[in-house]
């Protein structure tokens, strides 16, 4: 059987897609399109890896271009997030289970093809995903959906030696919400585990296009502290890239094309 195969790994920034290109081979860099790809070669997995920009738009219309240039047979996002899940601490994991717009009508949305309101990540995939984190070590944890009101106030403990991750819901946003009105109705309506800006719009274009897709999140920071705040701490943006981007070679390296299938 072909076990050879090509993955498409996306990122918004170039500090979010260095862990996984340092783990290829036969490393080719390029620009089209307003975006930073690279390829090359982790074990039978061909890889081409994109910087796409940040927000949902350039998120988007990047994974489209991986799309239709290279053909990938699945697609992974990969990159850092903030915590909205109280057991999640800087440098732990969501493995979206499902990715959901926020400011946005779903509904109406919804009305076309793929006809979603909320996109998923590949089962196989993700089930992948939660191995490989729990070879690394990683100890899971509930995500919202799966937390009741009690369980939802316990924080994650100092002392805990363990990182952590949860297969859970990652949300969109249009912005850098900082507002903890905001912040809750996204915990207790839509049960976000992390805040990002970039990845429904990724794996709706791959519902779309019915490429399976993976999205592994890794957490910078607490929701709830302001952008120019966050910039101050580049060593918790590093370790969290630095977590998101092992725990996708991890995947790289596990995959098999068995795992791998359109619908």
């Amino acid at each position: 059987m072909e076990t050879h195969h090509r993955v498409a790994v996306l990122c918004a920034l170039p500090q979010e897609v260095e862990p996984i290109i340092e783990g290829l081979h036969g490393i080719e860099r390029s620009s089209r399109y307003g975006t930073d790809l690279a390829t090359g070669q982790l074990g039978e997995v061909s890889v081409v890896v994109c910087v796409g920009g940040m927000g949902k738009v350039a998120a988007g219309a990047a994974a489209q271009m991986l799309i239709c240039e290279y053909h990938p047979d699945a697609l992974i996002f990969s990159g850092i997030a903030g915590s909205l899940n109280p057991l999640l601490e800087i440098g732990d994991i969501v493995v979206g289970r499902s990715l959901v717009y926020l400011e946005t009508n779903n509904d109406i949305i919804a009305e076309c093809d793929p006809f979603l309101y909320t996109y998923a990540s590949d089962a196989r995939l993700s089930a992948l995903a939660c191995q490989v984190l729990d070879e690394q070590g990683y100890r899971r944890v509930p995500s919202l959906a799966e937390m009741d009101g009690t369980a939802a106030a316990v924080a994650a403990t100092d002392n805990d030696p363990n990182r952590r991750y949860t297969l859970g819901t990652i949300a969109t946003s249009d912005q850098f919400n900082t507002d903890p009105d905001v912040l809750e109705h996204t915990r207790r309506v839509w049960h976000g585990d992390c805040e990002e800006m970039e990845g429904a719009a990724a794996a709706h274009v791959c519902a779309k296009n019915r490429v399976p897709f993976l999205a592994v999140r890794a957490m910078s920071n607490r929701c709830g502290e302001a952008y120019e705040d966050l910039n101050r701490h580049q060593s918790d943006m590093t370790l969290a890239a630095q977590n998101a981007g092992a725990a996708v070679r991890a995947v790289l390296s596990a995959l098999h094309v068995a795992q791998i299938h359109h619908a």
